[in-house]
């Protein structure tokens, strides 16, 4: 679900990791889905899908993998653009056969380094708070100081804050709620990807309080990496967060065991933006 302070238009991200066998891969499918009512947005990140993942999507298996990204996107880019020379490999790839718009491309990423690579491009950037909380007010204005003009599509020089964030009536059952989250967390710590999302019971037996009482909102100046309260507790938590890193706009992340938990969380969440629930 994406949350904004004004969501006017209509929107379908399609958010991508590290391209895996070329940039064309990820880039085409995107360039060619229907736009509906609204335009597509095309995310571009490091995120890995775990070392047997890594290994089978390896261009060359017996070369150690480089880190190529900022390359990777430039090529992306190009491809959209058009811009590959008349003997370059590439130059016969054509994304705008049958296709009247580009989708925006955004960066993906949690550190500075990835703000700054987005402003420079031109090229919006989407910050996980819900891994590095610490860090999304220094990259997000970081970005902003480093936009150049939006030469790469509208969303040159937006930026988007995205958090775990989880609604309840109330404070203290919307913090039994994320418990799963939590325990998920560290499920994936000891079994990787075998972890599965458990059930409040199941979570309540295998955190510790300490774990349990993790703050949801922000303590003493430090941003939570979850967020969990009734519905004005979790509006005024992401209006404090979208004024300090000057961002409009928020794509939130919930992992709620309970399918109608999780319905009626983003119903009250779209409701105290005032957003229509999609």
């Amino acid at each position: 679900m994406r949350a904004a302070t004004s969501l006017e238009d209509h929107r379908l991200p399609l958010l991508g990791g590290r391209p895996a066998a070329h940039p064309a891969v990820r880039a085409g499918p995107a360039g060619h889905l229907p736009g509906g009512r609204g335009r597509i947005d095309l995310g571009l990140g490091r995120a890995t899908a775990g070392p047997v993942a890594d290994l089978a999507l390896r261009r060359d298996r017996d070369v150690p993998p480089a880190d190529d990204f900022a390359e990777q996107v430039q090529e992306v880019l190009t491809y959209f653009n058009g811009g590959f020379p008349a003997d370059h490999p590439f130059a016969r790839l054509n994304p705008a056969v049958g296709v009247a718009s580009r989708p925006d491309v955004w960066i993906l990423g949690s550190s500075g380094n990835s703000a700054r690579m987005a402003g420079e491009l031109g090229l919006g950037y989407a910050f996980a708070g819900f891994i590095n909380p610490d860090g999304a007010g220094r990259a997000l204005l970081r970005h902003g100081a480093f936009s150049a003009p939006a030469a790469n599509g509208p969303a040159g020089g937006r930026g988007i804050l995205s958090v775990s964030a989880v609604v309840a009536d109330t404070d203290a059952e919307a913090r039994r709620l994320n418990w799963s989250r939590t325990a998920l967390m560290a499920r994936l710590a000891h079994q990787g990807t075998k972890a599965q999302v458990p059930t409040v019971e199941e979570a309540e037996r295998e955190l510790s309080q300490e774990q349990k009482d993790t703050p949801t909102v922000t303590t003493d100046g430090r941003w939570p990496r979850q967020i969990a309260g009734n519905p004005q507790t979790v509006r005024d938590q992401l209006e404090q967060m979208t004024k300090a890193t000057g961002v409009d706009e928020v794509m939130v992340q919930d992992i709620i065991a309970d399918p109608a938990a999780r319905a009626h969380s983003r119903a009250l969440l779209a409701k105290a933006l005032d957003v229509a629930a999609r």
